[in-house]
């Protein structure tokens, strides 16, 4: 399913993780496809986003959606789903869902092709806010 113009804005705070991004994200295979699938190399690390606890059922909704398959090569046991993201004007950014991660679903993250956090100047509980197009199962504008 193409993605349309419906939009849902997610809110959420900025948070420390546990740093596993990083190491996904330095794969080659994963730096390849993303590049491939959404049109930017990730920088290797993630922004984790705590949603509003209003903003869960939004986001499931978004989830169990459509998305963009992040298949892994035979020999890698963990792939991910990635959902296109605008956190500012000029910064492409995704959200991605590793098909094996240790956090609850309340909890987001983010890839870029920058550092989120020095180019946003983003600290933790700094309040921030998803939009994200497409998802013709999604629930309307927050």
């Amino acid at each position: 399913m193409p993605y349309s113009t419906r939009v849902t804005s997610l809110a959420g705070v900025v948070t420390s993780g546990l740093g596993q991004g990083a190491y996904f994200m330095s794969l080659p295979w994963v730096r390849d496809a993303v590049r491939r699938l959404i049109g930017f190399t990730p920088y290797p690390g993630t922004l984790n986003v705590r949603l509003d606890a209003e903003m869960v059922a939004v986001w499931q909704a978004i989830r169990d959606g459509h998305s963009i398959v992040l298949a892994p090569p035979p020999s890698e046991p963990c792939g991910a789903r990635l959902f296109p993201v605008v956190l500012a004007p000029d910064v492409e950014a995704a959200v991605i869902v590793p098909d094996v991660t240790r956090y609850g679903e309340d909890l987001l993250e983010l890839i870029a092709a920058v550092h989120l956090r020095s180019r946003l100047g983003l600290h933790d509980h700094n309040s921030v806010t998803l939009r994200l197009r497409g998802n013709e199962t999604a629930a309307p504008l927050v």
